[in-house]
């Protein structure tokens, strides 16, 4: 019986030791930041040993403090690249776009709770067994709309054969992984489904309400204003530009993908330009409103594990004030963007790059944590063989101890 009190107990301490580390780690406590140092210098100095270790075409990166550059870094492995390179942004493309539609907003031309059909005339969502008149504009900016489309878009090879907006939206011929039709799948307002055709179908909403083709609305409202001189969501005012080679994670060149789809996946801009982009998240700008900017960066999604603004992806919140808000984009041929910035400290980071499906969002989190100490699953992953040696080692000092002690025990009751 002692026996059998003894082997309880040792398992009842290794559960002990088990939930220290694990409420450790999800606390943050027990995890290790990329850097030991408080200074921007220490943090890409932590950047560049990580990028020793995986391919990377072309790296652009920048520091935000207290709402200024503090520091920046670029690494190409072709010709030089500078903070004038331009990058195509994948779907950080989609962040820029709330923009322009809650300047619409701003402007009373639109009212983002309103039915999202109010607005069209060239196309419309198709019947389904729920109400489209449930999606609103805020849906859609949300990803709350209850739209099933999925996307995520390839984009074409060439300029002619780049299908028109009302075609992508009723089936997006460069959809990957999905069917790529765009339609009410689940009840609106219900859950958080990520949607690309949402955007899709925004950009559409901004050429009606405006009157205008789309990229010339963002550049007159929204590019203009914050004097982002060499951002355009088309490729042919780009070109003249200085353009970062495009490469595939094996290396090799990749092609360069035009889009139907602008307003969710084609936004080309550079460090310069974007760094006035979050700055401009900070305070009362030529664009948007302070109140409104507050609206945009709150959570509007049901309760659950995902979190997201009306354009930004909510990425940690804690309750000291701290809230870190941003976008990723991904596209097919290992383009990889992120941007984080920090509400309360008016601190943040943008990465962008080409070559790896995963570099620059990697890098965002790691900031992330090592501003908030907020974990996240990035940090998580890059500390799991800390923690299981820790475990390991708790595990054989338990074992080994309690061996020790129940030996002694035992010889002294045989004594």
């Amino acid at each position: 019986m002692k026996i059998v009190k003894y082997i309880t107990l040792i398992v009842l301490i290794l559960f002990v030791w088990t939930a220290i580390v694990y409420f450790g780690s999800g606390s943050g406590l027990l995890l290790k930041p990329i850097t030991s140092g408080n200074t921007s210098t220490s943090f890409i100095e932590a950047t560049k040993a990580k990028l020793e270790n995986e391919f990377i075409g072309n790296l652009a990166m920048v520091l935000l403090e207290k709402g200024e550059v503090s520091k920046d870094f670029y690494y190409s492995i072709d010709e030089p690249i500078d903070k004038h390179t331009i990058f195509q942004m994948a779907s950080v493309s989609k962040w820029v776009t709330a923009w322009g539609i809650l300047a619409l907003a701003q402007e009373g031309k639109l009212n983002i709770d309103h039915p999202v059909e109010n607005y069209l005339s060239r196309w419309h969502l198709p019947d389904s067994e729920f109400d489209n008149s449930e999606v609103t504009i805020r849906n859609l900016l949300s990803h709350t709309s209850g739209l099933i489309d999925g996307l995520g878009y390839a984009g074409f090879t060439s300029e002619d054969s780049v299908q028109t907006l009302e075609e992508s939206l009723t089936k997006a011929a460069d959809a990957y992984y999905t069917e790529g039709v765009t339609m009410v799948g689940y009840k609106p307002n219900s859950q958080y489904k990520y949607s690309g055709g949402g955007y899709t179908l925004l950009q559409l909403v901004i050429e009606e309400v405006s009157g205008q083709s789309f990229n010339d609305y963002m550049t007159e409202a929204v590019f203009k204003p914050l004097k982002m001189g060499q951002t355009s969501y088309h490729w042919s005012d780009s070109s003249s530009l200085h353009l970062a080679n495009f490469y595939k994670s094996d290396s090799s060149i990749a092609p360069h993908y035009k889009y139907a789809s602008l307003a969710s996946s084609s936004l080309y801009t550079n460090i310069a330009d974007f760094s006035l982009f979050l700055k401009a998240n900070f305070t009362d700008n030529d664009v948007l409103k302070k109140k409104t900017i507050n609206i945009m960066n709150d959570i509007h999604t049901p309760n659950g594990y995902t979190m997201h603004g009306l354009g930004p992806m909510i990425f940690a919140k804690k309750g000291s004030g701290d809230m870190i808000i941003g976008h990723d984009g991904v596209s097919l041929d290992a383009i990889n963007n992120a941007a984080r910035i920090n509400l309360k400290t008016k601190d943040g980071i943008v990465v962008f790059g080409n070559g790896n499906w995963g570099f620059a969002s990697k890098i965002a989190d790691e900031w992330s944590f090592w501003k908030t100490r907020i974990p996240n699953n990035t940090v998580m992953s890059s500390n799991l063989p800390m923690l299981i040696t820790l475990l390991v080692i708790g595990y054989l000092f338990i074992l080994i101890l309690s061996i020790y002690v129940i030996r002694r025990k035992l010889k002294k009751t045989k004594g």
